[in-house]
Order: C-alpha cells, then structure tokens, then sequence
C-alpha cells in the first residue's frame, strides 16, 4: 500500500517533489474512494495524473521505475564500477553533475497484524551511493533500522538484526545495502525487496507483456478475462490461444541476430499467437464463428485484452499498477468504467491501487474523483515540472465544481499554451 513518492534532480524534476496517496480529511469528498489502513490513516484507491505534453507525466512513471529496479537489482546484478544509470536535470549547470534522491513510503503487512509503515530512499550519482536509509513506525514513533552514508552503513541490532550479518566490504559502493540484505536471505529486507517486484509500470502506448500466456491458469481466468472484453461491447464470443513454431524468415539478414533466431528455432522455439471469435451470418441468422488473428484486430481490441490480464490480477491480489498514457487507444466511456473498476470497495475488495496518467478529461468529475485524487505536472519556462494537486486548490474550487472545463480553461495550469495553427504556402 502506497503513501507516497519523493523525488529530486531526475529526468525533469528539478527540485523536490511529492505525489501522495493518502486521503484528506475532508468528510465531503468520496469516501468509497478511499481504503483504511488502520485508524489514523486512510489511502486512496486511484490517482490520475494530467498535464500537456512533454510536461514531465511520463518522468514521474519513469522515476519510479528507477528507484524500484536499482533497489532490488544493483546488489545480485551490478558489478563494481559498474555505472549508475541515473538521469538527473540535465537543463541546469548546478543539478547536471549533481546526485539525485528518491524516497517511498509504504505499507507492508506483516502475518495477521496490523501493516507496518516504511520510509526507504537512498541518494546517488552516476558511480555511487551518497546515502541510503530505511525507516519503520513502531507504535507511535519511528525507528531507525539502518542509515548509511558513504560506506559507512549503521543497523539498528534490535529492529534491524539481518544487517549485523552483512560486512561492510560485502556491500559495493554502487550496490544498495537493501539489496545485498536480501541476498543473505535477510527477513524484513526480503518482504520488502518482493514487495518492490510486485509494483507494475506500465505504458498504455509501448503494450504490455504476453498477457495471453496467463491463460494457463486455465478455464477460470479464461471466463474473467472473456467477461471483461463483453463489457466494452467488442462483440468477442469467444478467443483461443495457439503455440507457433518459430519460421525463419528467409528476409532476415545473415546477421547475428539470425543466428540467435536459428539456434532459438532449433531449440523448439515458439510463440504464442491469439484470435479472436465474431459471430458468423448468414442473413440475419448467426451460423457459426469467425476467428480473426489478434493483428487483424482493433489496436483498441487488442489493448483492452492486454488490460484485462493485468486488471483482473491486480484486483485480485491487491496489487499497485502504474500505467501511463493509460486511455491509449480507448474510448472515454471504457476509461470511466475501468477507473470505476479500482475506485469500487465491491470490485476492489483487496484494495488495489491504480496510479495512471491520461488526457481524458471526461473522466475529471467530481462524480469519479476525489480532488486529492486529481493530480496534475507542469513545466516551468527553465524545462523544469512541478507536481501539483488539485487539493492545493482547495480554498477557490466549489464543492459542485466542473473540474474538467476549469481546466481547459487553464484555470489549474498545466495546459499547453497552442498558437492558432496556420499553414502559409507561397503561391508561385
């Protein structure tokens, strides 16, 4: 469970910036929306973010992609004097050589007790790590269970006893003291290393992975994710996977990248191919059905059978999903409703959370979104995004607001500025 995301010098963001997910107090706003955590604290089910193009959105998915993957990864993964692919802001003489910093706070359930809070960030450059911390609540106070600074690592023995095990030539300069805790099977830095693995970016324009290769499940996620394409009104009765052997392609260049193929092929390669089933006519009188391949398909056909995979499993697990440019390719009504999907207690029940970025400003309502849920990202004249919510708005914005036609009005920011296109072509 996600509170919130820190960061500073990376890709666009220049300064410090924060999204948050916890819910404010405002009694008013959607309480379905929201999940308790315990308590004192209450988290919100989805985040939207908007802003022009090339306003930094798509940074801030990129940033936690960053922070998660070197977290885990650069201890098992990295070697010594192996660089750090950090990108800071790179339109400044005083950040383009400087550190970037990250930090996430979370909730990890433990057994059957109460979720414990987290704080984990580190701070590096290009070569090293300049700092690493992790933090936990602890009833009413927070507790230290390591702070490192350079190469000098301190681990708290009482919360922290994994990290007394771990000498300090064990732990590379570029590698995270986290990661290399969970290598020696450590206990909290394990859970929360698996936590890590099981946070999912995606990007609505590039696809996501096989999806169709969750269909070994069987039978039952079969039916979900058939049920899932009949509410978008694809008029799908029915799909079916198929195993293709692997044709080489006699077009292909005798490069090395043929001989990968050659050696894949001869190992019994394969790939997975989809299609999909219509009703066949005949008159008015449906006779049979129709399989079309996936390619022959809708790109919008074949997006929202991506999205059905990874929806399904995310509201069963209660897993966190990150997708930007999330209505790629999808009518407004089905992004309504899949954001519906999360913000439901009856159809989120584990309470997933859905983080996405889009340009959709139908769903911008007051009837959908709660305005801390509503985010947006701006540039700065220096090429610098700032992060904002529609909550710091708080004071000049209407209980019964239109949240979306003040915004293209520009009355929240983070809308482009266009000139009137015009074309001028000289008459010889």
């Amino acid at each position: 469970m996600l509170v919130q995301f820190t960061i500073e010098n990376f890709c666009s963001f220049k300064d410090e910036h924060t999204i948050s997910f916890l819910a404010s107090s405002d009694k008013s706003l959607l309480e379905e929306n929201t999940f308790s955590v315990n308590d004192k604290t209450r988290l919100l089910r989805t985040t939207v973010l908007y802003g022009a193009n090339a306003s930094g959105k798509s940074n801030l998915f990129k940033a936690l992609h960053f922070f998660l993957s070197y977290a885990v990864d650069s201890g098992p993964r990295m070697q010594q004097g192996d660089p750090i692919r950090v990108i800071p802001f790179l339109f400044s003489k005083e950040t383009a050589d400087a550190p970037s910093s990250f930090e996430l706070v979370f909730y990890l359930k433990a057994n059957e007790s109460e979720p414990i809070r987290y704080r984990y960030g580190y701070t590096v450059s290009k070569d090293h790590i300049i700092e690493e911390h992790l933090f936990a609540i602890n009833v009413l106070r927070e507790v230290m269970l390591f702070t490192r600074e350079g190469q000098t690592i301190t681990s708290n023995p009482t919360w922290f006893k994994e990290g007394k095990n771990i000498k300090q030539d064990m732990v590379r300069e570029n590698a995270t003291f986290l990661s290399v805790c969970a290598q020696a099977n450590g206990t909290i830095s394990g859970k929360i290393i698996g936590y890590f693995r099981s946070i999912w970016i995606l990007s609505g324009q590039a696809g996501f992975p096989p999806f169709a290769m969750m269909m070994e499940d069987g039978k039952q996620l079969h039916d979900k994710i058939l049920k899932f394409l009949h509410f978008a009104d694809l008029q799908i009765d029915d799909f079916k996977k198929k195993d293709m052997s692997l044709e080489l392609d006699p077009e292909i260049p005798d490069n090395d990248f043929r001989e990968f193929l050659k050696k894949k092929s001869a190992n019994g390669g394969h790939s997975v191919k989809l299609a999909f089933a219509h009703a066949l006519y005949e008159g008015t009188q449906k006779t049979g059905e129709h399989y079309l391949p996936e390619e022959q398909e809708s790109t919008g056909t074949q997006k929202l059978f991506e999205y059905a995979g990874v929806i399904i499993k995310a509201l069963e697990q209660g897993s966190i999903l990150f997708v930007d440019e999330f209505d790629a390719s999808l009518h407004p009504l089905i992004v309504e409703n899949l954001v519906k999907l999360f913000n439901s207690p009856k159809d989120n029940p584990h309470n997933a959370q859905l983080v996405i970025s889009c340009q959709s400003v139908h769903i911008m309502t007051n009837r959908i979104f709660r305005r801390d849920q509503i985010w947006f990202c701006e540039k700065d004249r220096y090429g610098a995004s700032d992060l904002y919510s529609l909550l710091d708005f708080d004071e000049h914005v209407r209980k019964d607001a239109s949240y979306n036609k003040n915004y293209l009005n520009g009355k929240y920011g983070a809308v482009p500025f266009v000139d009137e296109i015009r074309l001028h072509m000289d008459r010889a």
